[in-house]
């Protein structure tokens, strides 16, 4: 069978490597490439389980490749019309023979995809230059094969590892992939002979390398943590074994009895604490930076579903180390890349297994491919921004919407321990815009909170709190209603007013002069721009308000 892209038949492992059972695994690979075609050509999310119905395969797979071949699917020169008929019925018999149509959405969504291939047709007919042969480093070849997998092309992807599987190059990383692959069509018994090596995805313990930082700043890190997870294990992992210089504590909420947390903290090195009853995030943090040295000069605060990188830590002592001492900067934030856990399987499993370079390079590029953007959101200084900057907000902002927001609170924060004193600690009753009480006391004394331009941590969206139970979920919805009361009754602004008129509103209008000045020190020439907010938060009404994606405008309290 020949496929879309125009790839050879199925390729076999090199003799020299095949195990006595090297036909059975021929045999895999044969059928696998059958049952991913027909999920290529039926847009299906997952190969279907065809492994029982290998007559019915191969009445799709001669379908198919009449179209290809007799009918002109195959060629780059067929009448638009003739060609979006003919990638109708191939949809449609994919989904057909894998018993699948229903599920697409019946006719009309089955027109919907053809239509789709139509209009990618001449990209889906180049071969694929995935370096499978021409490339020493075996990166290229994973990643070509990530992003396709990423692009609905799962047979493209899976010939590219078999290709790479054939040749000498290094291929330990090809082989895990291939293996996964073969289990995800159904061929589960062969994947262990391809990668016999079966790297799970657990993590071990990895004592923390102490160090003063080169600026003579001290640093502590205070991660919280709801619940123990393999997540929040690698997430540790990768902190400990980065560039990182100064103390770590890991604070466990008591969402759950025990001290679940505690092994794997001191298996890092890192100070544990439980706290006695959950409060949320605001309090856990408190708890973590009470237990830091009282010397700490900088605090970082960080989720625990972050993977770091192995250097990051210099580039943000370097950001301190310029305003510090200048008393101007009071929130420095790390970039970052959100996905979703659920983007795709094999993401989630090289964040498990801490590949952080593949797996940041891979985010980038979807960045850049339309089809893909919706999965990722980035939080990074603007390009030419250095060392400081504003960046997305990943949660409101959206462009073709012409929806801004500023960045208002990283999952990777650091502010001085001296601004946490001043403001007597985070409120416990603000359980999700702590960030918030630290903007205020910021614009209260004329200081900048800001983003610092470092390799970007790769974030896994709300990871923590789906998991917890639905009693304690429903007691978080209970408190994040009530923290929208205690912000009023404490700074007598509506949370919403105020966040938006600063973030998507000031932040946004004077945006370029806040950053050259930060990045030339001279934070005297846009100390205008706090009296500037002052006046918009008193003058902002309803009908004066530009903002009109706010999520609150229907039941606005500023009418007049």
């Amino acid at each position: 069978m020949t496929t879309a892209t125009g790839n050879v038949p199925a390729p076999a492992l090199r003799k020299a490597e095949r195990p006595a059972d090297g036909r059975a695994i021929d045999a895999a690979i044969a059928r696998a490439r059958a049952t991913l075609a027909l999920q290529e050509r039926g847009a299906m999310p997952k190969p279907p389980k065809m492994r029982s119905y290998p007559r019915r395969v191969r009445l799709a797979e001669r379908l198919l490749e009449w179209l290809d071949t007799r009918f002109g699917l195959a060629r780059s020169d067929t009448p638009p019309d003739r060609l979006l008929r003919l990638h109708f019925v191939a949809v449609a018999a994919a989904r057909v023979a894998t018993a699948q149509f229903a599920r697409l959405g019946g006719w009309s969504a089955a027109r919907a995809v053809a239509a789709a291939r139509a209009r990618h047709h001449i990209e889906r007919l180049r071969p694929v230059a995935g370096y499978a042969t021409s490339s020493e480093p075996e990166a290229p070849t994973v990643r070509a094969a990530m992003l396709l997998r990423l692009l609905r092309r799962p047979l493209a992807a899976f010939d590219l590892l078999v290709a790479r599987s054939r040749t000498t190059l290094p291929q330990e990383e090809t082989r895990r992939l291939l293996a996964a692959a073969l289990r995800e069509a159904g061929e589960a018994k062969v994947a262990p002979a391809v990668d016999p090596l079966q790297e799970t995805a657990e993590t071990k313990p990895a004592r923390r390398r102490g160090g003063a930082a080169p600026s003579g700043l001290r640093y502590g890190i205070v991660m919280t943590t709801l619940i123990d997870s393999a997540i929040f294990r690698r997430s540790l992992q990768s902190l400990v074994e980065s560039d990182f210089a100064g103390e770590i504590v890991i604070v466990e909420d008591a969402a759950e009895p025990g001290e679940a947390c505690r092994a794997a903290a001191e298996a890092a090195g890192a100070d544990y604490v439980k706290c006695r009853e959950w409060r949320g995030s605001a309090d856990a943090i408190n708890r973590g930076i009470e237990r830091l040295d009282g010397r700490v000069d900088i605090v970082v605060f960080c989720h625990n579903d972050v993977l770091w990188p192995g250097r990051w830590f210099g580039a943000l002592d370097r950001a301190w180390n310029r305003v510090y001492h200048t008393g101007k900067v009071s929130l420095l934030n790390l970039g970052y890349i959100q996905l979703k856990r659920t983007t795709d399987p094999w993401l989630f499993e090289w964040f498990l297994r801490g590949r952080y370079d593949d797996l940041a390079w891979i985010l980038r590029g979807m960045r850049d491919i339309p089809e893909l953007q919706g999965h990722v959101q980035d939080a990074q200084v603007y390009p030419g921004q250095h060392p400081f900057g504003l960046a997305r907000d990943p949660w409101i902002d959206h462009v073709p919407s012409l929806r801004f927001q500023s960045g208002r609170f990283s999952v990777g924060a650091s502010f001085p321990l001296e601004t946490w004193r001043e403001i007597g600690g985070f409120d416990p009753d603000l359980i999700y815009a702590f960030d918030l009480q630290l903007l205020q006391h910021s614009i209260a004394t004329r200081r900048w909170t800001l983003f610092v331009d470092t390799p970007p941590l790769v974030h896994l969206k709300s990871t923590d709190t789906r998991a917890v139970s639905p009693e304690r979920q429903a007691e978080i919805g209970r408190k994040f209603a009530q923290m929208y009361e205690t912000f009023q009754q404490k700074y007598g602004w509506h949370i919403e007013h105020f966040l938006n008129l600063y973030f998507s509103e000031t932040a946004v209008v004077h945006q370029d002069a806040i950053v050259a000045a930060a990045n030339r020190g001279r934070f005297e020439d846009v100390d205008f721009v706090f009296d500037d907010f002052a006046a918009r938060l008193e003058a902002r009404r309803l009908h004066n308000c530009e903002l009109t994606w706010c999520r609150t405008r229907a039941q606005c309290p500023y009418l007049s």
